[in-house]
């Protein structure tokens, strides 16, 4: 509908600011008294009329465009997957583009396999075998840090580089993060369906800003080809309870079982769906459930050729190197070639022996990875993560110029590693949401300070904002007049209670952002619909106490305001580039609606009641909208002042700390969460949340 769709918003918003207007001047004039309906109630009668009619042909418009375009979603989809992935594409290889060709052979299981499998594969054609399988189901697995995500990735921007219009978009999710689950294995493909496209679709909304026709078109029409991450992470029990690398994990537990018994149950058609998973080794083959007709791939070891090919070119000075390459090709089975055959430990060890100081010297020679105490797999990786971390701490400062101590570092990701390894552990459940021991959401943090604290200091800093002008605002009703008193102390009591209901209901409550662009949408329309019909009832009431006039402004300030409420504060808006962008949005977003808000009630009641009251009414009724609107960002800095006391607090400004971290190579993205670069270090960082001497 395009261009049509959005000059009809934009004529039905022109209509309904010529009605405020209007009833502005209606209101001002001398003439006309509140609660006079002749004869100006004939020519409001007739703009209601209008703005109905309009209304109703803009509803008959946005239904029109729910038939959405599967094509044209489908290739907006594909660009914004590709933005957000090649960059961190990026961040995993550690800045370098070309990554280490790995080298995977298939698994075969006997009623598992799908047609089409070769024996063995790498990197730079993982494209080609994927498009051979039939169907197209592939289970990559490997020890940790063999580059598992790193296959996925490339497999999922070579499909988005060489994609026809028809193909499938594959969308990168979390296995860890989904919510729609079912409690047991699904017995019926329909319920496997719900369940799976459920979570996709929430997905595409959450994450890529999708609307909800656009995103439930595309996975009823089978566009969306899920690259399922991190199977193993579904049931992990922590760093305690971690097995060792290729052992027996935590994947085969009961929420992984469930999500493969469902990922089986779903077909599209009389097919299995197609679908990617990433999985540790040892967590898959303890699973008694696998992916049925799926094709599972080993990640081989980094060899010491590869190794080599690696280091000449990524170092600057190949001499320093080449004791360490030496013992590589004499022992090519021993401790060191162990420790350096993940591209995770690799990408590390060289990071750190190349890091220079102030004055242009090396930091740490090579030859230290020589040292006997290095004669175990948990030595060399324990030694390479201290290292690394204290390595990344010498990147650039953010903004204003502060740098942070590898002291500051090490605790504060300790902080955020043992929160999450402590969800993991303990499956933690609050307000009913299962806490992820992967994902750092910056609006979902608050757990962290506790299951009620920050909730409570919350809902104090927000009566501590709003009970002083609420109280002014009943005070400044007129003393002799009971009815005035009356009204002015019902509207700060019924707002006390409207604030503390929300506190209370609003467990996880989803950011918002306001975008004027939501009027060219569906749903944008749909809301405007809903706001014009409860101003309208609200007018009415009003309108039996105060006059006409007065009712009909009162109800079109409220619709309005509850106009921008559901339709352009919503959290569907959002195209994530930063996860910072969703606090600040409903931060920026809440507040500006209770000021419109705010202001548009002052005008109103100003009509009646002076300046003055219209002034302190507005401001107290718009601060309280917009304590509201700004919920989830406001419930941010609550959790912030929570964290700031102690020894291990967490800085104020939490969010660029993360970002820095993730351009640094502590973290990585993953939609609107930051996770660790690796799981290995995350589960370090748990083990040793106090920096070393």
């Amino acid at each position: 509908m395009g261009e049509r769709g959005g000059r009809a918003g934009w004529g039905w918003a022109a209509l309904c600011a010529g009605c405020v207007i209007a009833f502005a001047v209606w209101g001002l004039s001398p003439g006309i008294e509140l609660g006079d309906a002749d004869p100006v109630s004939a020519v409001i009668a007739l703009a209601g009329l209008g703005v109905t009619v309009w209304s109703a042909y803009m509803t008959w418009v946005a239904l029109r465009s729910q038939n959405a375009d599967v094509a044209a979603a489908a290739a907006r989809l594909a660009v914004k997957v590709a933005r957000a992935e090649a960059p961190e594409r990026a961040r995993l290889l550690g800045g370098d583009h070309i990554p280490i060709d790995l080298r995977f052979v298939l698994s075969p299981a006997p009623g598992h396999n799908a047609e089409g499998a070769d024996p063995d594969g790498r990197l730079g054609a993982v494209v080609d075998y994927y498009r051979r399988l039939r169907p197209r189901r592939l289970v990559i697995t490997g020890a940790p840090g063999s580059g598992k995500t790193v296959l996925a990735l490339e497999l999922l921007l070579a499909l988005l580089e060489n994609r026809d219009p028809q193909d499938p978009v594959p969308v990168r999710m979390s296995l860890a993060s989904w919510t729609t689950l079912p409690e047991a294995a699904p017995h019926a493909g329909v319920d496997a369906r719900v369940a799976v496209e459920t979570w996709v679709r929430e997905h595409l909304e959450r994450v890529h800003g999708l609307s909800r026709a656009a995103a439930g078109a595309l996975v009823e029409a089978g566009m969306v080809l899920p690259v399922l991450d991190g199977l193993d992470e579904m049931d992990a029990t922590g760093t305690t309870g971690s097995a060792p690398p290729g052992g027996p994990g935590p994947g085969g537990g009961p929420r992984a079982r469930r999500a493969l018994a469902t990922l089986n149950a779903y077909a599209l058609g009389r097919a299995r769906s197609h679908l990617v998973v990433t999985c540790r080794s040892g967590a898959y083959e303890a699973s008694d459930v696998w992916a049925k007709s799926a094709a599972r791939v080993e990640i081989t070891r980094v060899t010491p050729a590869q190794v080599r090919e690696f280091v000449l070119a990524r170092v600057d000075d190949s001499s320093r190197w080449q004791g360490v390459l030496d013992a590589l090709d004499i022992a090519p089975s021993g401790p060191l070639a162990r420790g350096l055959s993940t591209p995770w430990r690799l990408t590390m060890a060289v990071t750190v022996h190349e890091q220079h100081d102030a004055a242009g010297a090396y930091v740490h020679e090579p030859r230290s990875l020589l040292s006997p105490t290095l004669n175990g797999d948990a030595a060399m990786r324990d030694h390479l993560n201290r290292l690394y971390v204290r390595a990344a701490a010498a990147h650039p400062a953010p903004g204003d110029g502060r740098g942070y101590t590898p002291e500051e570092v090490h605790t504060r990701l300790g902080v955020l590693a043992g929160y999450l390894d402590t969800n993991a552990i303990t499956g933690r459940v609050v307000g009913g949401k299962a806490l992820s021991g992967t994902d750092l959401v910056l609006h979902e943090l608050w757990p962290l300070a506790g299951d009620h604290r920050a909730r409570a200091v919350h809902t104090l800093l927000s009566l501590g904002a709003l009970l002083p002008i609420l109280a002014t605002m009943g005070v400044a009703t007129d003393e002799d007049d009971f009815t005035s008193r009356l009204f002015g102390w019902g509207l700060v009591l019924q707002w006390i209670i409207l604030l503390l209901v929300c506190h209370r209901s609003l467990v996880w409550p989803p950011p918002t952002r306001l975008d004027p662009g939501r009027l060219r949408t569906a749903h944008g329309r749909h809301a405007a619909l809903r706001g014009l019909t409860v101003g309208l009832v609200m007018g009415l009431s009003t309108w039996l106490m105060a006059g006409l006039v007065f009712g009909l402004a009162v109800g079109l300030v409220f619709g309005l305001a509850v106009w921008l409420g559901l339709g352009l504060d919503d959290e569907k808006t959002t195209e994530v580039g930063d996860p910072r962008d969703l606090v600040r949005a409903d931060l920026t977003g809440g507040l500006a609606f209770g000021l419109a808000f705010g202001l548009g009630l002052g005008v109103v009641f100003g009509l009646g009641g002076g300046l003055a009251f219209g002034t302190v009414i507005g401001l107290g009724l718009g601060l309280g909208a917009g304590l509201l609107g700004a919920f989830v960002g406001i419930r941010y800095v609550a959790f912030l002042l929570c964290v700031r006391i102690g020894p291990r607090a967490l800085p104020w400004r939490l969010g660029r700390f993360l970002h820095w971290a993730t351009e640094a190579g502590l973290l990585r993205t993953a939609g609107i969460a930051y996770q660790f670069r690796h799981r290995e270090l995350q589960d370090w960082l748990a083990r040793n949340p106090t920096p070393p001497p």
